[in-house]
């Protein structure tokens, strides 16, 4: 028997009866006040070779996902004229993510073995990135067919070096054979919606999971630290994979970053599973199975209870990216229906809607912001640069964030809602100037003009404004991150996160279809105001959640699902 069939087979009985960290003298050390362990004031220390082993798995996870990420710029050297390529492909992968999620946090919920749903997030992941590097090679080095280029034909065997690969390997592929270039496209926007799939599932197991399973806030570290590490892993891999793309993109091909993207996620999967199942094996609260579902444990508001297997779920998610996401929606409708009671009833509704939103603004080195620059010839080197400074600024973030929640605690009953409403109104009060500047660069230049150099003031307040902004964007993000992971119940937290998930494609398939809609660079502040209204909405909805919060508190508990006593 694997040792995860050992912990799934571990019985609910067998938890009730024995303390939750009775038997993880391996993981933790627990220090005890004279009351024993069980006592609020005792802390729980997490051994430093679990935390590593989790930092690594996490950190690899994240620079595979974010290098993959980067590889949009791909899209921008396939078509330089248009966002449009890179504009539908947002849509589809966000609105497979939409529908899809609520389904992924079920999937993930109902899973027994935490490692399982680890395992299996992280290996298909995987397989999809090198299979859509491996055509990303394929479209780069077979040059349009001259005898049928109105139909987008790439003919191999060509003996064009144009893509910087030798033509031994061109020379291997049968004479005179061609290819659609519009079907390896398809495909690649296929591997791209699954590869978002996994990602959402990762992140949900590794951050709405494992990391509130095993810490709390009188742990050590605590729970708000813990959350604050784990997001600057995320942000460190945020800088160091795109500047590792982009200087294999400058200074190889294409097809070459396609290559070497394929070499490391093959080189790195075996780590990442090899810390993953140390870290699961380690940490006895992460081995006992989860609570089962059942008609007893769903909503008092008679949400309908799950009664498929874990992993036909998992087969039912498969087959809807491969075949008909709408089809899938259709079948799951009725659990879709529990999980969005789940969502709207609990107390940090407004607040997760706040964060889910953010998604929506252009107002980020995101993917449509990146490749308006590269249109409007901003150099890749200096978008680096920036985006590498940006970076910084936001892992300075995530050391400022715990230093803050350690202050508030002592001075505050709720130091995450000051954090929250901190962080949103910096980002917003920041953002204006940027808009602004962004505004003041004349939507048509001259051929051949830089406007780094044409209009280097207004370039450095869109970049410098742009980057400070995002110490209130995650600072927010963390804060509502810890407001969810404490007050929606254990049991029900991913599935409540997978709607979040939901919500946040919603947010990305409106920035597509808004950069899809208005394609043209001279539009883009059109979509930029957007982005800069939807923050608006965002500081609305965090200061509606306090209020309800206030006003619940003075009535005593408030509705919906309440932090675990």
């Amino acid at each position: 028997m694997s040792p995860e069939d050992r912990s799934s087979s571990t019985s609910s009985g067998s938890e009730e009866q024995t303390p939750l960290l009775s038997d993880v003298d391996d993981s933790y050390v627990v220090h005890t006040g004279d009351g024993g362990v069980d006592e609020v004031e005792d802390e729980i220390s997490i051994r430093k070779g679990l935390l590593w082993r989790l930092y690594v798995s996490h950190f690899l996870s994240t620079w595979n996902m974010r290098s993959y990420e980067f590889t949009i710029l791909l899209f921008a050297k396939a078509f330089p004229h248009s966002l449009l390529p890179t504009s539908i492909r947002g849509i589809l992968t966000n609105g497979a993510t939409l529908l899809l999620s609520p389904a992924i946090g079920r999937w993930v919920d109902r899973n027994a073995s935490r490692f399982y749903t680890m395992k299996i997030t992280i290996l298909v992941q995987r397989a999809a990135i090198v299979i859509g590097c491996i055509l990303w090679i394929i479209l780069f080095l077979t040059p349009l067919s001259p005898s049928s280029s109105s139909s987008q034909s790439l003919r191999l065997n060509s003996n064009s070096d144009d893509y910087g690969l030798p033509p031994a390997i061109i020379s291997s592929t049968p004479p005179h054979m061609h290819i659609s270039k519009n079907l390896i496209v398809a495909i690649l926007m296929v591997l791209g919606i699954l590869e978002r799939m996994c990602a959402v599932g990762n992140n949900l197991v590794m951050e709405r999971d494992w990391v509130p399973t095993m810490a709390s806030e009188v742990s050590s570290p605590p729970l708000h630290r813990l959350n604050a590490i784990m997001r600057r892993i995320d942000l460190v891999s945020k800088i160091l994979a795109p500047v590792f793309v982009s200087v294999i993109a400058i200074r190889t091909s294409p097809a070459c970053l396609a290559a070497v993207t394929a070499v490391v996620n093959l080189a790195t999967v075996g780590v990442e599973l090899m810390a993953a199942r140390s870290a699961w094996e380690r940490c006895s609260v992460l081995k006992l199975a989860r609570e089962a579902k059942g008609p007893a444990s769903d909503l008092d508001s008679g949400a309908v209870a799950d009664d498929e297997e874990g992993s036909a779920v998992a087969v039912a998610v498969a087959v809807a990216v491969a075949v008909a996401v709408a089809a899938s929606a259709r079948e799951n409708h009725a659990k879709t229906t529990s999980s969005l009671a789940l969502y709207f009833s609990s107390s940090a509704c407004l607040a997760s809607l706040s964060s889910a939103l953010q998604s929506f603004s252009v107002l980020s080195l995101s993917g449509p912001m990146t490749t308006y620059l590269l249109t409007r010839h901003y150099s890749l080197s200096l978008i680096t640069t920036a985006r590498t400074a940006i970076s910084a600024v936001e892992i300075a973030s995530t050391l400022v964030f715990p230093l803050a929640a350690s202050f508030l605690s002592s001075s505050s009953t709720d130091p995450m809602a000051i954090l929250g409403l901190t962080g949103v109104t910096l980002q917003l009060a920041l953002l204006v100037p940027c808009f602004a500047a962004l505004l003041l660069i004349p939507a048509k230049l001259p051929e051949g003009v830089n406007p780094a150099e044409a209009y280097p003031l207004y370039t450095v307040l869109i970049f410098v404004f742009l980057g400070l902004s995002r110490l209130g964007h995650w600072t927010h993000n963390m804060a509502v991150q810890q407001i969810v992971q404490t007050r929606v119940a254990a049991r029900r937290r991913v599935e409540f996160s997978g709607v979040e998930m939901a919500f946040v494609s919603a947010a990305e398939i409106g920035r597509w279809a808004a950069a899809a809609v208005w394609s043209r660079p001279e539009q883009f502040g059109g979509v930029a105001g957007m982005g800069l209204g939807s923050v608006v909405v965002i500081w609305g909805l965090f200061v509606g959640w306090m209020v309800v919060v206030r006003r619940g508190r003075g009535k005593g508990r408030g509705r919906g699902v309440v932090r675990i006593e």
